[in-house]
C-alpha cells in the first residue's frame, strides 16, 4: 500500500465502485426485467461514481510537517464546503432512507425535523468517534443504507416493517431466512445509488480531528445528545408535541407517518416488560398450587360438550350507557332479550375506538392490558411463540379450532398469532366469495353464514370451536358509500350534521349486528348438537361518535375514574340451543369471559381460570383504565387497597406471557 500509487489507488476504487453499481443493475434487471430508460440513467450513474472517483479533486489538503505528522489545511472555502456537507448530505441519507418504501414528501415538517436531528447526531457520533469526515461520513451512511434495505425486504416479507421487538426473535427470523427470495427493483437500486454518492461525496474530504481535547468532548457531547434523544423519543408528550403517529394498527403507516427513524426508535418504550416485585418461579409454584386447589381433574367426555362458537363485533356497543335518548326504532332489540334471558351483561375493556387485537389478547388468555406498556400490542410485541389460550385449551381437549376474520389476515399479525394460540385453520377475506357488504366491509350476516357453511362442513358428533373477529361496524362513519343507508335515526336531534348522520349510520350498523345475531341463534336453535355463543362488542366507537350521545344525553365530563370508564362498556350475550340459566354481570372486565364461557359449556376450568375466578369475585374489573372492587368502587392504580392481589395476577401474567421457559403450561391451558 506504501508504494501504491495513489492514481492507481483512485483508479482502484473507482473500478470497485463501477463493479458494484453494475451488479446492483444486474440485479434490477434480473428483478424488474429490462427497462431502458432506468437501464440508461443506472448506467449514466455509475459511470459518473467511477468518473467522480478518480478525480483529484479533496475538500482539504493534507501536509507533513518536519517530523512527519499529518495536518489537514482547510481555507475559508473549504469550510464552508465541509459545514455543508455535514448538514446537507445526512438530509439527503435521511430521504433516501425513506424512499425505500415511501416517498419523504409523506412527513410533515415537524416530523423531518425530528428524524433529521437524529441524523445529525449520528453523523456526528461516527465523524468525531473517528476523527474523520471520510470515514465517519461513509460509517454513518452506511448505517440506514443497510438498515433500510433489511427493511425493505421484510415489508416484502410480512407486510409490516421492522420493529424493536423483531430483534426478540431474530434467531428464528435467520432460521427461516433460507425459504425467501430476494429481488432487487429498480427503486431499490436506485436508493442504493444515492446512498454510494453520499459516501463518494464524504470521500473527497480530508479534514480530520486530531487534537483529542476537543474530539473527545465532542464525541461525548454527540453520544449525551443521542442518548437524550432516543429516551426522549419515547416520551408521550414528546411524541404530541411533534404530532407523531402512535397508532400500532398499521405499522407501515405508522412508519410513513413518523419516518423510519423516529418510528422505530419510539416504539422502544412498548419493548419490555420489567419482572413484577416479588417474581420467583418458587412464587409461581406457590400462587398456581393454591389456586388449583379447587380445581376438578375431570377429561370430559367430547360427545358431551357443546360446539363452541365466539364473536367478536368490531365496534359493537350500546351507547344508551351514557344516558337514554329517542332513536326512530329499537338499536339493539335482540341482544337486549337474549341479556336477560340467558348469561349476559356489560365487559370493560381497555380501549376505545381500535386497537380490536388488544380485547382479543385479553379475552383469548384471560391476561389483562393492564400489567403491560401503555399503546402496546401484544399481538406484535410479546407473542412469537405458543402461548396458552381459549383454543389450545380446546384443541386440547380434541375441538376443531377455526379462526375467521373478513378481512386481511395480516393485521395485527393474526396470520402468524393464530398458529401460536393453535387455531387449526384461519379463513381471511380472501376465503369470503362474493360477500354481502356495507360500506366495502363484509356483512355480519355475510360473516355470520360462514360459520355456518364451516359448522356444515364437519363430520357428526365432531365438535368445533369457532372465534371469528367481525368487519362490518369498523370506523369511517363519515364517509359516503353507495352501498349503504341509514334507516335508524335520531328524530329529536337537529340539524343533520355530519358528526348526527355520522352517529346514525352507526346505530344503523348496530341494529344489522343485532338482526344477524338473530339469524345466526335462530339457525343454531333448530339443530340437535348441542351449540353455545357468546358474542361481545371488542370497543366503542371513536369519540366522534359518542360525543354526539354525550351532548344529547347532556353527559359531561368528569375527572372520576367511574365516568373513564364508561367509555370502555360493551355488551356481552351468551347464549346456548340447551338452555341456559339467566345471569345477569353487570360490569366485569373481559379477561374474565374466557372462564365464565367454559364453565356455562360445562368445560373445567384451567388453573389459570380458577385464580381469576377467585379474582373477579373481589376485582370484578381489571383493565388497563383502571380497577373496580365488588361494591361497585372503581379505583386507579396508583392508589389502590388491591396491591398485593394484583401483584398476585401480575406475576403469574409475567410467567405466562414473558417467563415461558419457566411456565407450566398444564396451569394454564
Amino acid at each position: 500500500m506504501k508504494g501504491m500509487n495513489i492514481s492507481k489507488m483512485r483508479a482502484a476504487g473507482a473500478c470497485a465502485v463501477t463493479a458494484a453499481m453494475l451488479v446492483l443493475t444486474a440485479f434490477a434487471v434480473l428483478g424488474d426485467g429490462m427497462d431502458g430508460r432506468c437501464l440508461t440513467i443506472a448506467l449514466t450513474f455509475t459511470a459518473g461514481a467511477g468518473f467522480f472517483c478518480i478525480l483529484p479533486v479533496k475538500i482539504g489538503t493534507v501536509e507533513k510537517n518536519d517530523k512527519g505528522k499529518k495536518t489537514v489545511k482547510t481555507g475559508a472555502a473549504e469550510k464552508i464546503i465541509t459545514i455543508l456537507m455535514v448538514v446537507v448530505l445526512p438530509a439527503a441519507a435521511l430521504c433516501s432512507l425513506e424512499f425505500y418504501t415511501h416517498v419523504p414528501q409523506d412527513l410533515d415538517w415537524p416530523i423531518l425535523l425530528l428524524n433529521l436531528l437524529f441524523f445529525w447526531i449520528l453523523y456526528g457520533i461516527c465523524i468525531f468517534l473517528s476523527g474523520s469526515v471520510r470515514a465517519g461520513g461513509i460509517i454513518a451512511t452506511l448505517i440506514p443504507m443497510l438498515f433500510g434495505l433489511t427493511n425493505y425486504f421484510v415489508v416484502q416479507f410480512r407486510s409490516h416493517p421492522i420493529v424493536p421487538w423483531d430483534f426478540l426473535s431474530i434467531r428464528t427470523a435467520l432460521s427461516v431466512s433460507d425459504s425467501y427470495s430476494f429481488t432487487f427493483t429498480w427503486r431499490i437500486v436506485f436508493v442504493l445509488f444515492a446512498f454510494i454518492w453520499i459516501m463518494l461525496l464524504f470521500s473527497k474530504s480530508e479534514v480530520r480531528f486530531t487534537k483529542l481535547k476537543f474530539r473527545v468532548p465532542a464525541f461525548l457531547l454527540f453520544v449525551f445528545l443521542m442518548f437524550g434523544y432516543v429516551m426522549g423519543i419515547q416520551r408521550s408528550d414528546v411524541q404530541s408535541f411533534f404530532g407523531m403517529d402512535t397508532t400500532l394498527f398499521t405499522l407501515n403507516v405508522l412508519y410513513r407517518n413518523n419516518g423510519i427513524a423516529a418510528a422505530f426508535l419510539g416504539n422502544l418504550r412498548f419493548l419490555a416488560i420489567d419482572e413484577p416485585s416479588g417474581y420467583s418461579v418458587e412464587k409461581v409454584q406457590e400462587l398456581q398450587a393454591r389456586a388449583e386447589g379447587s380445581k376438578t381433574d375431570d377429561n370430559p367426555d367430547l360427545s358431551e360438550l357443546p360446539n363452541i362458537i365466539v364473536i367478536m363485533n368490531e365496534a359493537f356497543s350500546d351507547l344508551s350507557v351514557y344516558g337514554d335518548f329517542a332513536t326512530s326504532e329499537e338499536v339493539m332489540p335482540f341482544v337486549k332479550k337474549l341479556q336477560q334471558e340467558s348469561i349476559g351483561g356489560e365487559v370493560y375493556v381497555s380501549v376505545k375506538g381500535g386497537n380490536t387485537a388488544n380485547t382479543e389478547f385479553e379475552l383469548l388468555t384471560g391476561n389483562t392490558m393492564a400489567f403491560l406498556p401503555a399503546g402496546s400490542v401484544p399481538y406484535q410485541q410479546y407473542i412469537n411463540e405458543p402461548l396458552p389460550n381459549l383454543a389450545s385449551r380446546l384443541k386440547g381437549l380434541g375441538y376443531q379450532t377455526l379462526a375467521i376474520h373478513p378481512y386481511n389476515a395480516s393485521g395485527w399479525d393474526r396470520d402468524e398469532v393464530y398458529g401460536y394460540f393453535g387455531f387449526d385453520e384461519f379463513l381471511s377475506l380472501k376465503n369470503f366469495v362474493s360477500p354481502e357488504k356495507y360500506r366495502g366491509y363484509v356483512s355480519d350476516r355475510a360473516a355470520f353464514n360462514k360459520i355456518i357453511q364451516e359448522y356444515q362442513y364437519k363430520e357428526d358428533g365432531e365438535r368445533m370451536f369457532v372465534f371469528e373477529v367481525t368487519m362490518q361496524n369498523h370506523g369511517g362513519y363519515s364517509r359516503e358509500t353507495p352501498d349503504f343507508n341509514i334507516y335508524l335515526t335520531l328524530p329529536n336531534v337537529s340539524p343533520k350534521t355530519l358528526s348526527v348522520t355520522s352517529t346514525e349510520k352507526y346505530l344503523t350498523l348496530m341494529n344489522l349486528s343485532d338482526q344477524a345475531l338473530e339469524d345466526l341463534v335462530s339457525w343454531f336453535a333448530q339443530e340437535d348438537e348441542p351449540t353455545i355463543i357468546l358474542m361481545l362488542g371488542d370497543h366503542q366507537p371513536s369519540d366522534y361518535i359518542t360525543n354526539v350521545v354525550r351532548r344529547i344525553t347532556g353527559t359531561t365530563d368528569d375527572p372520576a375514574i367511574d365516568a373513564t370508564q364508561t367509555g370502555y362498556r360493551v355488551p356481552f350475550v351468551i347464549w346456548s340451543n340447551y338452555g341456559l340459566e339467566h345471569k345477569y354481570y353487570d360490569g366485569i372486565s373481559v379477561n374474565y369471559l374466557g372462564g365464565i364461557l367454559m364453565e356455562a359449556a360445562g368445560i373445567p376450568l384451567t388453573g389459570y381460570q380458577q385464580f381469576l375466578s377467585g379474582l373477579m369475585d373481589q376485582l370484578p374489573v381489571v383493565n388497563a383504565n383502571g380497577l373496580r372492587d365488588a361494591s361497585g368502587t372503581f379505583q386507579d392504580y396508583s392508589q389502590n387497597t388491591y396491591q398485593d392481589l394484583l401483584n398476585e395476577y401480575e406475576i403469574l401474567q409475567y410467567n405466562d406471557l414473558i417467563d415461558s421457559d419457566h411456565r407450566d403450561n398444564t396451569f394454564y391451558e
